[in-house]
């Protein structure tokens, strides 16, 4: 399971595009990708009574039917490694950073900007300018850690392979969310008040919080309308396992909360510490439910806390992107499917030597 063995040039799949990516630019987000893997890697096998699981994922009697769906995203999520399971190939990944979508910088100082957003729930990834300067997963946990004051705040350990990760839960063959909606079996049912509960499977996205005063904008305009608190930040991902008013699989739909998990347990694998902050007592929640400063998160933002990263495709957007020369992480299938057996066994060979 572990990636760390890994090299950039084992992944059975390419990033393709790379559309307005400087060298240094792909570099960057060729190296966040590797170090997402082995970010990963350190997220299993769960253990739904430990900390980490039981503050991003809920207690165990709220997230116990949801087990299952937790364990299969993050299966899902270490097959770009091809760490376990069924070793799946997983498909390429259309990186770029021209912001197609102009959504970099929606948000503002005390909301956030974006430094990476999901087109589509597709393999589609644009990063922003943010996301290039945030710093490596090994140089972050090793600086972070050696801070007394703060090496316990997670959020303080956040880099580009937590970015990198909360993208990849969005993509729909990776992350997926569970929605459970009561509906009439029939007209007749419906008014008779005999309802079924149904579930429904969807590419993850973003929740938010439910039960909090969310923000509106100040004016009477009726096309106005009230602004989510989304599950960004480690704050927000805690709250929404632990709060009452929460559906409880709102957790495990988060990309984010998943992101933030592995976080924890690659330090925890590394450092032999669960960094703990922020610490939320769930034992007055009422308080927490009119605690807007709380509600807020943290003060270093990774995302604009009032929209979701995931946006549609534009029609003028392309889907998949064109091949990066020098740049894949690793033989993407297409080109798998153009060598010849000779040729592939020579170069399968010459892997095994080195």
């Amino acid at each position: 399971m572990a990636a760390e063995g890994v090299t950039l040039n084992q992944y059975a799949m390419n990033l393709t595009g790379g559309e307005r990516c400087g060298k240094n630019q792909l570099e960057a987000i060729r190296a966040g990708f590797h170090e997402m893997n082995v970010l990963f890697a350190a997220s299993l096998p769960l253990n739904m009574s430990g900390e980490a699981e039981q503050e991003f994922f809920g207690p165990e009697a709220r997230s116990s039917n949801f087990t299952e769906l937790i364990e299969a995203n993050l299966q899902r999520a270490i097959q770009y490694a091809n760490g376990g399971g069924t070793g799946t190939v997983m498909p390429d990944i259309h990186v770029r950073c021209d912001d197609p979508n102009d959504y970099c910088d929606v948000g503002n100082k005390r909301d956030g900007k974006h430094v990476a957003y999901n087109i589509g729930n597709e393999p589609h990834i644009n990063f922003c300018r943010r996301y290039f300067g945030l710093d490596g997963l090994e140089e972050t946990v090793e600086n972070v850690a050696a801070n007394s004051t703060l090496n316990k705040d997670l959020m303080a350990y956040y880099n580009r392979a937590t970015a990198w990760a909360r993208q990849i839960m969005h993509i729909s063959d990776v992350g997926e969310a569970i929605v459970e909606a009561a509906s009439p079996q029939s007209t007749t049912e419906a008014v008779n008040n005999t309802w079924t509960l149904q579930e429904y499977r969807t590419p993850m996205n973003t929740s938010f919080l439910a039960g909090v005063a969310n923000a509106r904008p100040n004016t009477d305009n009726p096309n106005d309308v009230q602004t989510l608190k989304y599950g960004f930040g480690a704050t927000r991902a805690k709250l929404l396992a632990g709060l009452s008013t929460q559906a409880p699989y709102d957790a495990a739909n988060n990309a984010e909360n998943y992101a933030l998990f592995a976080q924890a347990k690659y330090i925890m694998q590394k450092k032999n510490f669960y960094p703990f902050m922020p610490a939320i007592s769930f034992d007055d929640q009422v308080s927490l439910l009119a605690d807007n400063d709380l509600q807020e998160g943290e003060k270093k933002r990774y995302a604009c806390f009032d929209t979701t990263d995931v946006v549609k495709r534009n029609q003028r957007t392309k889907a998949i992107g064109d091949p990066i020369p020098n740049s894949a992480p690793g033989l993407s299938r297409r080109q798998i499917g153009g060598l010849d057996l000779g040729w592939a066994i020579a170069f399968l060979t010459i892997l095994m030597i080195t």
